[in-house]
This record gives structure tokens, C-alpha cells and sequence, in this order.
């Protein structure tokens, strides 16, 4: 509305001059047919000029949005007929000059993303105001979470996909996975140690020793030996038990793990192609499915942890917000004082960003092409013409009030000349 204000006003200025150039001309003429008097000839000339000029722009302005007068001269109406053309000259222009790999791939480089994203998290201010975003759109995310419809759509899509899975050949691959390059081994001798430490603390030691002292003496009593045998005999037992594990959490060769690491291929195997291990796996999968006991522990935990988070993020003095402000400025300060880190990322990111320029850039100009084709002339029209018609009419203006200043000087200059006649 601004801009059709604008050339409305633009173009009043220009016919108003083009008309007093107009009116100078007419009545000077009528005044001083034989222009006697030096200075009605001066503005005759200019006012000539003036007219000319004006009239020459105002041709080649209107021949470019349509045929001036409703006259079918050739070469006019240029962009309603070249509409087809323009849009991909348009799209052709934007894309190859702005949005070119090496153009788009320099300008990453000197925003430098790493730096920037290092001084925001690390300003107090702005990590503040990233917190502040978090708390005030988090309520609607919870409203959304606790929702009947989305928990009774993820209830349901998630039993669906998970009854579909087929979790002996899951199991294998994970199980391939957690045993290749001996991955493993760390984390069986973790809980071989820990078993060791439990039974070699004074309370599990008594508690091994009364169960199997309890066993061995309702035996040994048959035989008329005494309790003290039968304690003696728990004893060794109990530190045969401790050594046996100690000794497989030390030792990668010992007979019982390589008994044990040789039967795992095996069992890989089996998960994948065993009919009955595979059907009674499919079966534990589906009675947890179908627990209710389950799905109601499940959904009064998530319950439980939205309401914490609701009443955390109404807090004014908000734990989420404290942390998401500190984990902020802790990285924005690690990440500004590490230059080999944001070499790395900015690296990352232009490596991220170089597959996708191309493919986007001819999408973009599709796009263009695709959406000033679909203009009718007489809205491309308007629309150029509101955006370049203010400064169009300017040059209207110019051409007028240039041509009177030519005009002048020419006559001028042949007056002059004249003069140089006479005197010579």
C-alpha cells in the first residue's frame, strides 16, 4: 500500500513537470511568436528540451510494462512478453550469484559458526534468554506429552512396531555386536570383580556359610559326623566358591570362560534359527506387552516425571533453568578456548552443509521459476512495477528537468556561435 502510494505520487510529480514544460512551451510561443526578446527564446529551448526528454522516458518507461497508448509498437510490452523468460533469467541470476557453492561455502567460513555459537552459550545474557525460550515454550511440550491422544498413539504404535520385531535375530545382532573384537571381555570381568568383592564381604561370607553349613549338616548328621565338620567343610567351601570366581574375573584363559566364550557363536545361532528358543522369546516379548501391571508402572512413572517438570519450570528459581543457563556457559567457554575444536566444527558444518547447496540451489530455482510463470503479465506486471516504478518515474523527472537544462545550454551555445558570426 505504501509502495502504490509512492508511485502514484511519483508519477503526479513527473506528468506535473512534463506538463509545465508543456504549458512554458505553449505560452512563451503565444507571447513571443518570433522570440524577440532573448530570454523567451532561452526558455522556449529549454521547455522544448524538457518536453522531449520527458516524453522520450515516459515512452521507454510505459514500453516496458505495456504498449504505450494501446499502440502494438514493436519492442514494447517487454515483460509481459518476456514473462517466461524473465522468471528464468530471474532464477538463474539469484541462483548462480547468491546461492553458488563456493559463494555460500565462503560466506560459512567467515561467519564462522563455531565462534559465534561459543560466544552466545558463553554470554551470560544470551544463554539466559536461550533458558528463558525453553521454560516459556516447555508448558505447551508438557501439555502435548501429557495429552490422553498422543500417549494412547505412542501406547499403541509402539506395541504394534515392537510385536513386529523379531527379537531372536535382534538379540543375535546385539549380542554380535557386544561380543566382537572381544568387547565383552571388560565387562564380564566388571561383574566378576564385583561378584568377587560381594562374597568376600564379612555379611555375605557368614550368609553362604550359615545356608551351606544349614544343607551340609541336615546330610552329615545321617552319618554321625559333628557340626564342626560340617563348618570346617562350609569354610572350604565358601573360600573355594570366592577363589573359583576371583580367579575367572583374573584370568581371560581360564577353562570355565573359554568354555563359555566357545558356546557363544553357538547360541548366536541358535537365537536366529532355533524354531523353539525363537517362539518362547516371542512369547516373553508379548506377556511384557501385554502386562497391564507394566503399562501402568510405566505411565505413573512418566506421570510422576511431567509433573516434576511442570512444577520445576513454574519455579522462579527453576533447577532446569539454572542447569540449561551453567551447561551453556560451560561449553560456549570450553569451545572458545579450544581453537582445534571449532576448527572441527566449522569444518563439520561445511562439510554438512556442501552435499545439500546444489541440491537445494536448483530446487530454489525451480521454485522461482515455477512461481513467476504461474503469474498471470498483468500481475507480474504490477508487481514489478510497484517495486521499480518509484525510481522509474524518477528517471521521468530526471529526463524532463535534464532536457531543459540541455536545451539551454545548447541555445546558449548556438547563440554564442551566432555571436562569433556577426563579430567575425
Amino acid at each position: 500500500m505504501v509502495r502504490a502510494r509512492k508511485l502514484a505520487h511519483k508519477k503526479r510529480v513527473a506528468l506535473l513537470t512534463l506538463l509545465l514544460a508543456c504549458a512554458c512551451f505553449v505560452g512563451l510561443t503565444v507571447y513571443d511568436p518570433d522570440h524577440q526578446n532573448w530570454w523567451v527564446g532561452l526558455f522556449v529551448a529549454m521547455a522544448e528540451a524538457a518536453m522531449i526528454g520527458g516524453l522520450a522516458d515516459w515512452f521507454a518507461i510505459v514500453a516496458l510494462f505495456r504498449h504505450p497508448l494501446g499502440l502494438k509498437i514493436p519492442h514494447t510490452a517487454i515483460i509481459p512478453r518476456s514473462k517466461d523468460k524473465i522468471a528464468r533469467n530471474l532464477a538463474d541470476f539469484i541462483c548462480d550469484h547468491f546461492l553458488g557453492k563456493d559463494h555460500v561455502l565462503e560466506k560459512i567460513r567467515e561467519f564462522d559458526p563455531a565462534d559465534r555459537l561459543a560466544k552466545y552459550c558463553a554470554n551470560p545474557k544470551t544463554s539466559a534468554q536461550m533458558a528463558d525460550l525453553v521454560v516459556k515454550f516447555a508448558p505447551r511440550l508438557m501439555y502435548l506429552l501429557d495429552s490422553a491422544e498422543l500417549q494412547e498413539f505412542v501406547r499403541t504404535t509402539t506395541r504394534e512396531k515392537l510385536r513386529e520385531a523379531d527379537v531372536g535375530k535382534l538379540s543375535a545382532r546385539f549380542i554380535t555386536i557386544l561380543t566382537q573384537d572381544g568387547r565383552h571381555h571388560e565387562m564380564v570381568d566388571s561383574l566378576l570383580n564385583d561378584i568377587a568383592d560381594f562374597t568376600n564381604s564379612d555379611e555375605t561370607r557368614n550368609m553362604l556359610a550359615d545356608k551351606i553349613a544349614g544343607e551340609l549338616w541336615s546330610v552329615l548328621r545321617w552319618v554321625n559326623l559333628d557340626k564342626a565338620v560340617a563348618d570346617n567343610i562350609t569354610e572350604k567351601v565358601a573360600v573355594g566358591l570366592r577363589e573359583l570366581i576371583q580367579d575367572l574375573a583374573d584370568n581371560k584363559d581360564h577353562e570355565l570362560r573359554l568354555k563359555f566364550e566357545n558356546k557363544i557363536p553357538a547360541f548366536i545361532d541358535r537365537l536366529q534359527t532355533d524354531p523353539v528358543l525363537r517362539a518362547r522369546l516371542d512369547q516373553f516379548r508379548d506377556r511384557m506387552l501385554d502386562n497391564q501391571e507394566l503399562s501402568d508402572y510405566i505411565a505413573h512413572i512418566w506421570s510422576k516425571t511431567l509433573n516434576w517438570l511442570r512444577s520445576d519450570l513454574a519455579n522462579p528459581q527453576s533447577e532446569i533453568r539454572r542447569a540449561i543457563i551453567g551447561a551453556s556457559q560451560n561449553i560456549g567457554t570450553k569451545l572458545d578456548a579450544d581453537p582445534e575444536m571449532k576448527n572441527w566444527l566449522n569444518l563439520w558444518v561445511l562439510e554438512t552443509v556442501d552435499p545439500y547447496i546444489g541440491e537445494y540451489r536448483e530446487k530454489i530455482r525451480h521454485f522461482i521459476k515455477e512461481r513467476v510463470e504461474a503469474w498471470s503479465a498483468d500481475e507480474l506486471t504490477a508487481q514489478l512495477e510497484l517495486a521499480m516504478g518509484s525510481d522509474l518515474q524518477s528517471i521521468r523527472l530526471n529526463g524532463t528537468l535534464v532536457g531543459a537544462l540541455i536545451g539551454g545550454v545548447l541555445f546558449a551555445t548556438m547563440q554564442f556561435i551566432g555571436w562569433l558570426t556577426i563579430q567575425f
